[in-house]
């Protein structure tokens, strides 16, 4: 059982954290200076890191705001070559309406639940890991292991000036990472899927609307080829199954959204000459972007000739899968872990979202995600956590830790 002060901490940093509105660049620095009074106050060594704005600015989307600062803090507790690291990010996506039990930004608790915008998204995760750390420099009970506490931001638009930025630039590759986004505390995140995103631009021949025989209608070429594209791509992908288990069995096979972005004339007197539209390819864990994008680009050239249309295809980006090995140390070590505090075995999955678990894997760091919280509770209105979860999943990583203290003593 957690200590009461350990328990009350934990509380105390999810419910203050929700306050600041932290989306889209707002309130970074007040958040990062707020958890680094809490770790000051139990003598954690803390470290803030200023993201260059010049990177900031080349690397996040422009909805981000980047001309404001982004703050990356490092807290380390222990001493010793092997190293630990939890990772938060302390951003949120915005309030949105429809909330009814809380303001997103003036938590409320009910029933043993926190309510606000980020309690599970990730801010649950960040106070219990924030709470475990206290614990550990309270204690004084690490032997030959550093545990690590990051948080960072923009995970939410993509994670590269944030975790990104910590593993490729600041060089924080520690051995272990268990980032606390809201698996829930049944399930492993072991990986996530990957992305490809493409713009399929249709040429046409823009003329007046009055004599649309004068020029050639681009969404109307478009049309044809993308339900051309639809009708034979998406039975091409249903013949492809993953060896490992998703969150949602359908995310288990890849799968396609055509059209989420189009485009096309803005004005009604218009045949239009150009139209476009988004291609978001999710990948399964076995398969490989650049194969996926040529893939793509194969298909669209079939059926561009088939309908007559004359195309162009840009990448708009892509990230690829992300996969720990279920027999490492890091997995079978949190799964005793929580088995010891719950009496249960996680299952082991692989999220069919994105994770930051990409930037760690890129460095074959071994890297999972685990945290309180319920996913299906994210980003939408009236956002919560179990008060209980948070608790748990705090005992958790502190079981976790003398687990590795174990095995590195035998």
């Amino acid at each position: 059982m957690l200590p009461e002060w350990v328990r009350e901490l934990a509380r105390r940093v999810l419910v203050e954290s929700i306050s600041y509105p932290t989306f889209l660049g707002e309130s970074y620095g007040e958040i990062v200076n707020y958890y680094a009074s809490v770790l000051r106050e139990f003598g954690v060594h803390v470290t803030v890191h200023k993201v260059p704005q010049e990177y900031v600015l080349n690397n996040a989307p422009a909805i981000a705001q980047p001309s404001k600062p982004r703050y990356i803090l490092l807290a380390r507790v222990g001493s010793g070559e092997r190293v630990l690291q939890f990772n938060g990010h302390y951003d949120v996506v915005p309030p949105g309406g429809g909330w009814s039990v809380a303001e997103p930004f003036n938590p409320k608790e009910v029933d043993g639940r926190i309510y606000g915008r980020g309690a599970t998204d990730m801010k649950g995760g960040i106070a219990s890991f924030t709470a475990a750390i206290a614990h550990l420099a309270s204690a004084g009970e690490l032997k030959e292991l550093v545990v690590e506490g990051v948080y960072v931001p923009d995970e939410e638009v993509g994670g590269l000036t944030g975790t990104g930025y910590l593993v490729k630039d600041l060089g924080s590759k520690p051995d272990l990472a268990i980032i606390a986004e809201p698996s829930g505390l049944g399930k492993v995140w072991i990986g996530h899927r990957g992305n490809v995103w493409l713009e399929v631009v249709v040429k046409g021949r823009q003329t007046h609307g009055s004599t649309p025989w004068l020029g050639v209608n681009a969404f109307e070429k478009m049309i044809y080829l993308a339900k051309e594209f639809i009708e034979t791509y998406k039975p091409f992908l249903e013949g492809r199954r993953s060896s490992y288990e998703y969150d949602f069995p359908e995310a288990g096979s890849p799968t396609v959204n055509v059209g989420g972005k189009t485009s096309s004339a803005n004005a009604i007197n218009i045949v239009p000459g150009e139209a476009s539209f988004s291609i978001d390819r999710r990948l399964i864990v076995e398969e490989d972007p650049e194969q996926v994008v040529e893939e793509l680009k194969e298909f669209l050239s079939k059926e561009a000739a088939a309908t007559g249309s004359e195309i162009d295809v840009k990448l708009v980006s892509k990230s690829p899968p992300a996969l720990t090995n279920p027999n490492t140390t890091l997995v079978k070590g949190l799964v005793r872990a929580v088995n010891r505090v719950t009496g249960t075995t996680p299952k082991l999955i692989v999220c069919s979202g994105g994770l930051d678990l990409r930037y760690y894997r890129d460095f074959r760091i071994d890297a999972v995600a685990y945290g309180p919280g319920a996913p299906d509770a994210a980003h939408v209105a009236d956002e919560y956590i179990e008060l209980s979860d948070v608790h748990k999943a705090t005992e958790i990583y502190l079981e976790f830790i003398r687990v590795l203290q174990e095995s590195g003593a035998q």
